[in-house]
């Protein structure tokens, strides 16, 4: 009789998750397409406009579908993927101020930018550890204003890839000095049974950071 040792399960990787789906060359998801990324892209160029915004640093900008939309000067886009960041700087090439890099591989000056940006990424971190130094990174990177489209409550949800995370109650606590000043209620929210391809459980937040420069 032979015995087979149990395997050990293998614990969840979203960066990898997220390289692979690239290299199999699938989309960064329904969010970033349609009327969903539309919608995304007239509240931050609203944003852009109203608040006088003219650097932004998005972290997570996967595979550049939704940046298409946005009319920001000067932009720089972070990705887990070293593949669509070089297809990212290709695809913009054309467009001046705007610059790629892998994260991890570069620097990011605290403060440099006007407002940082996370569209769509927060209840992709399963990871804690991961999470949590992507949250430090986006806010050290805001000279003002951090932006964020997701969940903000928590919940382990079904896809493996997903991880619901109350992020405004994690900021709160981290960052006290960091004061929401708008919410907005997402005109497409999501339902059970609801299309996920035209629906999204996530919203936008902005905060802004109390000791801004004069």
């Amino acid at each position: 009789m032979k015995f087979f040792r149990r395997r050990k399960k293998q614990k969840f990787d979203s960066g990898e998750y997220w390289r692979r789906r690239y290299e199999d060359k699938k989309t960064s998801g329904p969010g970033s397409y349609g009327r969903l990324a539309a919608y995304k892209a007239d509240i931050v160029n609203g944003i852009l406009r109203d608040r006088g915004i003219s650097s932004v640093i998005e972290f997570g900008c996967g595979d550049g579908n939704q940046a298409a939309l946005f009319e920001i000067p000067n932009y720089t886009g972070v990705d887990i993927s070293p593949l669509v960041v070089e297809n990212a700087k290709k695809t913009f090439a054309d467009r001046p101020g705007w610059t790629f890099q892998v994260a991890g591989e570069g620097t990011v000056a605290d403060g440099a930018h006007d407002m940082s940006m996370s569209l769509d990424v927060i209840y992709h971190l399963i990871e804690d550890d991961v999470f949590e130094t992507y949250m430090h990174n986006l806010v050290a990177a805001a000279r003002r204003y951090v932006l964020v489209f997701a969940s903000d409550y928590e919940q382990t949800a079904k896809p493996k890839h997903v991880r619901h995370r109350h992020y405004s109650e994690w900021l709160a606590q981290n960052y006290p000095e960091l004061k929401m000043v708008q919410e907005f209620e997402h005109p497409y929210p999501a339902s059970e049974g609801s299309d996920i391809t035209e629906t999204s459980f996530a919203h936008f937040k902005i905060f802004e950071k109390a000791n801004k420069p004069d």
